[in-house]
């Protein structure tokens, strides 16, 4: 008996599969992440000494010996930014340290840093419109399996201190 109130299982099922497919089709637009799920995802947050941008951990991920760390930059202001990530290929400002001991951005065999590239002046300075963010990210030697957490340094904002690693 079908009521007013009550469905098959066909249209269950049916229904289902259109508000599947709808919140898919939202999600590849980018429209179906509220601010509370973007903050979700975030590890740790500074300050950067870039007027209006926040710089924010979404990432400290140990697998195979490789440590990545992800750093999102999120324009806070009401105009676009440019953000100075990198300059006179400035890659060394990016480090981390576990314990007593500091690591540096692995490089590929040909010298490269395994990292965002600079352009040929060795600057990394992406826009950032308003509202909008940029995704920094680096690979460095992971610390020891017993090791739990790092600093990170970057030369636009202060440490940040004690990022649990995800293993």
């Amino acid at each position: 008996m079908t009521t007013p109130f009550s469905l098959s299982r066909r249209q269950l099922t049916r229904g289902a599969c259109i508000a599947a497919t709808g919140a898919i089709v939202v999600a590849g637009l980018g429209m179906a992440r509220s601010p509370a799920l973007a903050q979700a995802d975030v590890i740790q947050s500074q300050d950067t000494n870039e007027s209006g941008v926040v710089a924010e951990i979404t990432q400290c991920k140990r697998k195979d010996g490789v440590l990545t760390i992800k750093m999102r930059l999120r324009n806070t202001s009401q105009q676009d930014i440019r953000v100075h990530v990198i300059e006179s290929r400035g890659y060394d400002e990016y480090y981390v340290t576990a314990g007593d001991k500091k690591y540096f951005i692995l490089k590929d065999t040909e010298n490269v840093p395994l990292a965002p590239q600079t352009d040929g002046g060795g600057s990394l300075t992406p826009k950032i419109d308003k509202g909008g963010t940029y995704t920094w990210w680096a690979k460095y030697p992971a610390p020891p399996a017993d090791v739990k957490s790092v600093s990170y340094y970057t030369s636009i904002s202060a440490p940040f201190e004690d990022i649990p690693i995800t293993d």
